[in-house]
């Protein structure tokens, strides 16, 4: 998982889920399916990689399943 934010300034997105597409921010929404709808519009044929952004724009190590949502540390979907 680290290696898909390296090198990320995460800091402008503190508090929403992102959607990571090769190394880049394809998609920001306040729920995960928007991160994901918007990133598969932006990106149709490739995968997103569904992260949430805690509110200090630090990843944290927390994960869930793709039906659990959390509101700190990094989680993907």
């Amino acid at each position: 998982m680290a290696a898909l934010i390296d090198g990320l300034d995460l800091a402008p997105y503190a508090g929403r889920w992102i959607a990571i597409v090769r190394g880049q921010v394809a998609g920001v929404g306040l729920s995960p399916e928007e991160a994901r709808r918007l990133a598969k519009h932006n990106r149709p044929r490739e995968e997103p990689e569904i992260v949430f952004v805690s509110s200090d724009g630090e990843p944290g190590a927390q994960g869930v399943s793709d039906d659990e949502e959390s509101s700190s540390g990094l989680v993907t979907s």
